[in-house]
């Protein structure tokens, strides 16, 4: 696949597929992944991969405390509110996901159920953890991202899904129950991994992108 490719075929996966992926396609996707620059090559980024029961007994404990009605206590500070047309783009990707999924503004339970089902990973079979060290400040943020974005054109260059959930670190303990992820390393954010199910209508989901004349200044050309 070329890159131009790789970078369209890329999207948020809101539904797998059961099948499995080998550990030895995970590392392929870090092995190309760790290529990603950092800075003063500093590396800040660990990867940790959760499969099977492992996966599944993380989704299950996400669920469950999110159903509890406990609030998120991640360990890197998420954005609270957002204002202007950060704000705007936010509201309408929430609104596209539900109108596709014919999910009304006053159905509460299908709501509620997708909801749990985000805590669910949307039913990935593998779930991908990056860390940072303890103490580090934005440039580490930065590398964290470049490392993801890398990671998941990589899958979907290998024909593989993704989705970046804030949601699979909002409850660090019972990610850390499963993966043996050090004190000192803070989770970032988690990458839901698969193959994505060709036949689930959310899939066939876009969310829409800003135009380059509305995103790029170029001056002395």
């Amino acid at each position: 696949m070329e890159f131009s490719q790789a970078v369209g075929a890329r999207h948020s996966c809101r539904c797998f597929l059961e099948t499995a992926v080998d550990e030895a396609t995970i590392r392929s996707l870090v092995d190309t992944a760790r290529r990603t620059p950092s800075w003063g090559n500093t590396q800040p980024c660990r990867v940790w991969a959760a499969g099977g029961a492992a996966a599944l007994a993380i989704r299950q404990g996400l669920k469950e405390l999110a159903g509890s009605g406990r609030s998120p206590e991640p360990e890197i500070p998420m954005p609270l509110s957002f204002d202007g047309e950060l704000k705007r783009r936010y509201v309408e990707v929430g609104r596209s996901v539900f109108e596709v999924l014919g999910i009304g503004r006053e159905d509460e339970e299908r709501r509620n159920a997708h909801r749990a089902n985000n805590c669910n990973a949307f039913g990935a079979p593998v779930l991908v953890y990056i860390t940072v060290p303890e103490g580090q400040g934005s440039y580490a943020m930065l590398d964290a991202g470049a490392f993801i974005n890398t990671f998941c054109l990589a899958a979907a260059d290998r024909g593989l899904a993704t989705c970046i959930q804030a949601t699979l670190a909002h409850y660090p303990e019972v990610v850390r129950r499963h993966l043996p992820i050090p004190d000192e390393e803070r989770i970032v954010v988690g990458v839901a991994l698969g193959f994505a199910d060709a036949a689930a209508v959310i899939n066939t989901f876009r969310s829409s992108r800003e135009p380059v004349e509305k995103i790029l200044t170029a001056m002395g050309f």
